[in-house]
C-alpha cells in the first residue's frame, strides 16, 4: 500500500511540475513587436521602385501613434 501511495505521489509531482513548464521553448514564432503605422507609410511611399514586392501586412500589430497629429503626414504632400 505504502509503495502504491508513493509511485501515486510521485506521479502527480511529475505531472505537476511538467504544467508548470515555461513554454517557450515551444517551437513557436515570437509575434513581431508593434508597428507604427505612420512610418510604415511613409516607408512604402517612399519606395517608388518599379520591381518592389507586396508588402504582407495580414499579420502585422500597427500602432497608431499619431492620432492626434493631424500634420503627420503633411511631409508627404508639399
Amino acid at each position: 500500500m505504502k509503495k502504491m501511495l508513493t509511485i501515486s505521489g510521485l506521479l502527480a509531482g511529475v505531472l505537476l511540475l511538467g504544467g508548470c513548464a515555461d513554454g517557450s521553448s515551444n517551437g513557436l514564432e515570437r509575434p513581431d513587436p508593434s508597428v507604427d503605422f505612420t512610418t510604415f507609410v511613409k516607408a512604402e511611399i517612399a519606395n517608388t521602385s518599379d520591381t518592389r514586392a507586396a508588402v504582407e501586412i495580414n499579420d502585422t500589430d500597427f500602432s497608431f501613434n499619431d492620432e492626434n497629429n493631424p500634420q503627420a503626414y503633411d511631409d508627404l504632400f508639399r
